[in-house]
């Protein structure tokens, strides 16, 4: 599995997070067809996982929080819809 940064794919999405909500950093990464947005506020760190096609891994979400979180043993709350093909990881700093 690779993480690719296509964040200057995604300019109109980044501009609208930064300017609409409390985020100070934004990120979009491809993982094959699962799509990845990394949002950091001084708060909280948060990762949305998007797949229109099947469901997606426990693994591909385990790889995300390896690969963007630095921490050894973060703390996580994990919520994704009941078809997972959204899943949202919410991380307090």
């Amino acid at each position: 599995m690779h993480l690719i940064d296509v964040t200057n794919s995604y300019k109109d999405l980044v501009h609208s997070q930064l300017n609409s909500t409390n985020v100070n950093y934004v990120k979009v990464y491809s993982l094959g067809n699962t799509s990845v947005i990394y949002t950091e506020s001084n708060e909280t760190i948060e990762i949305a996982l998007e797949n229109h096609d099947r469901r997606i891994r426990k693994e591909e979400a385990e790889f995300v929080i390896k690969r963007l979180i630095k921490e050894d043993d973060p703390s996580y709350v994990i919520t994704f819809d009941k078809n997972q093909q959204l899943i949202e990881i919410n991380i307090d700093k």
